[in-house]
This record gives C-alpha cells, sequence and structure tokens, in this order.
C-alpha cells in the first residue's frame, strides 16, 4: 500500500495487502475537516450513518459514510467497500460512484465518495414514475447494469447486493443514467460466495452460488422489479406463486426466463445478455428521451404520448415538448 511517511497521514491497511490492491488511508480528522464540509444526515444502516456533504475548494458534492471501529481490532466493513472500490475503479468502471477518500480514526472510519446531483435510487425512481416502468425505460437501464456488471467481473469483483436501492438514477439526464453503490456486501470474484439476501435458487439446494450466474440472475430479478409493482421474490417465483404480468411482451418474457433459470448452467453469461436483442441502448429509448427534464418529471402524474420525432404531452406546464 501507499504509505506516507509524515505523521497522522496515511497508513496501510491489511486489506490492501489481502484483495492485492492500493489505496490511501488517511488517519488525520484534522485533514477531513480542511478538505470537506459535512451537512445534512441522509440515513443511517447496520454499519453507520450516511451525510450529505460538500468538497470545500470546488463545492463538489460528496456523501460522508461513517461506522464505528469493533472493539476486538478487526477492520470495520468499510475498509472491505475502499478496497473492493479501488479495485472496481482500476478497472475503468464509470457506472461504479467514486471513492474519493477513506479516514480511518480510532472512533471511526470515513468514506467520501461522489455524489451524483440530481439523483434517487432506482426504488424511489420507480415509484416517483407510478410505481412501474415501460418496457424501453427498464431496456435501457439493464443495458447499463450488464455493461457495468461486466466491468466489475473484469475487475474481479462481485456486487453480491445488486437491487434497486443500491442503484442511482442520475435525473438531470435525457435517459435513466444509473450509478452503481454500496459495496460493502461486496466481495472478490476468487472467494465463495455465501450470502442468504436476494439469493438464487441453487442456494437452496447446494448452499452456495457462483459470481457470474449469480449476477445474471440478480439482473433478471432487477428487470422483474422495474416492470412490476410488486419487487421480485426467489421462493415465491420458484413456486410459482408469482408469474409475469400479462401486457409483457414476447421477447421480454423469454428474456427474464432466461435469466431466472433455475439451473445456473441454463442462464446467459453477461457478454451474452449484452449481444442480446432485447437489451437496448439510451438511443432506443422513446418514451421520454425526447422531453425535457422537468416535463418527464410529470410522468407518475400526467399522460404522455411520444415519437420518435416529437413529444407531445398533457400536463399543466407544458402543451408541447419537442426533440431536445
Amino acid at each position: 500500500a501507499k504509505v506516507d511517511s509524515s505523521p497522522e497521514s496515511c497508513t496501510s491497511s491489511p486489506k490492501d495487502e489481502l484483495y492485492g490492491v492500493t489505496f490511501q488511508v488517511s488517519t488525520s480528522r484534522a485533514d477531513f475537516e480542511s478538505k470537506y464540509r459535512e451537512l445534512h444526515k441522509l440515513g443511517s444502516g447496520g454499519f453507520g450513518s450516511v451525510f450529505a456533504g460538500e468538497r470545500l475548494d470546488d463545492a463538489c458534492n460528496v456523501i460522508k459514510c461513517f461506522g464505528v471501529q469493533v472493539q476486538n481490532g478487526v477492520e470495520h466493513q468499510l475498509i472491505n467497500e475502499v478496497a473492493i472500490m479501488v479495485k472496481v475503479s482500476q478497472g475503468n468502471c464509470p457506472a461504479v460512484v467514486s471513492l474519493l477518500d477513506c479516514y480511518e480514526l480510532p472512533e471511526e472510519v470515513i468514506l467520501v465518495m461522489e455524489r451524483p446531483v440530481p439523483s434517487m435510487d432506482l426504488h424511489d425512481y420507480k415509484e416517483f414514475h407510478g410505481g412501474v416502468l415501460e418496457e424501453e425505460e427498464a431496456k435501457v437501464i439493464l443495458r447499463q447494469m450488464v455493461e457495468a456488471s461486466i466491468q466489475m467481473h473484469n475487475s474481479n469483483v462481485f456486487h453480491r447486493d445488486l437491487k434497486l436501492k443500491n442503484i442511482l438514477v442520475e435525473t438531470d439526464h435525457s435517459y435513466p443514467k444509473v450509478r452503481v453503490i454500496d459495496f460493502g456486501c461486496g466481495c472478490l470474484v476468487k472467494e465463495v460466495i455465501k450470502c442468504k439476501k436476494y439469493t438464487p435458487p441453487e442456494w437452496h439446494s447446494s448452499k452456495g452460488y457462483s459470481a457470474e450466474p449469480t449476477t445474471v440472475f440478480h439482473l433478471g430479478a432487477l428487470l422483474y422489479s422495474l416492470l412490476h409493482r410488486t419487487s421480485f421474490h426467489t421462493l415465491f417465483y420458484v413456486a410459482r406463486i408469482k408469474g409475469f404480468k400479462w401486457g409483457l411482451s414476447e421477447k421480454c418474457r423469454h428474456f427474464l426466463k432466461s435469466c431466472l433459470a433455475e439451473n445456473p448452467d441454463d442462464r446467459p453469461s453477461l457478454e451474452e445478455l449484452l449481444r442480446y436483442h432485447y437489451s437496448c441502448s439510451a438511443s432506443c429509448l422513446t418514451l421520454t428521451a425526447h422531453l425535457c427534464t422537468e416535463c418527464r418529471g410529470h410522468k407518475a402524474a400526467h399522460s404522455l404520448f411520444c415519437t420518435l420525432r416529437a413529444a407531445v404531452i398533457t400536463c399543466d406546464c407544458h402543451m408541447e415538448c419537442t426533440n431536445i
């Protein structure tokens, strides 16, 4: 690891050597306070709290995450997230939110990460758009997630918890641009995976699963959740308690069935998903791509009609929105 010789500066972490990555961990609170301003609290979880913040030299929006160190001297799981995020960044994965700084202090570990603004998590984005997305929009999100998953796997990183809450959507683009967050449950692909949350069917039979088939299953579950008002549940799906809603295209049904196949050997690879004709790029999005940001914000409450050449909406603020 990179180690600065100055006092209260940088120190190496055992995780650096374990994961074969290099990153700097500052031990100076004064350094943090000289670079960042902590703002309001965004939320909290099992490992600590999350605060909005800004970088002092350029007012860049950031997120501060911290967690209390455990008592037995073992480093907090946030350090694990640091190593994984650095590993991904070395593989040039723009869909992953960037880690800016890490501080390991006596009473807490602080991560400072990029905060895309404006943005919301994919769960809130879905609810804002009426609780369900149309196929064309879901396909654009799916393609980005497939590309991000390939880039992560190429860096030997497996995000074990791809779900709506762990995906941000930047809302100032003409399409839903996604960013992946929360690697606290992630691990390197080389490790044995035994995580019970959002498990594929093979976990229940063999108590284990491997990275790529699991990621493909998660992407199928993600697409299912975007297209249905109720979220995907593995046991309900396997037991045939939940099926696909009426109105989905045959291509969509086939894609979902392939990703959600009970036998992991029957699922396509990530590269095959990328080549599959169902997923599409942002240029394919005709539902809201030609609406201005303000008009797209009314999608949940008003009816829209879009074509490739123009978009006409019926909302209080605009009567017509042409190509932009």
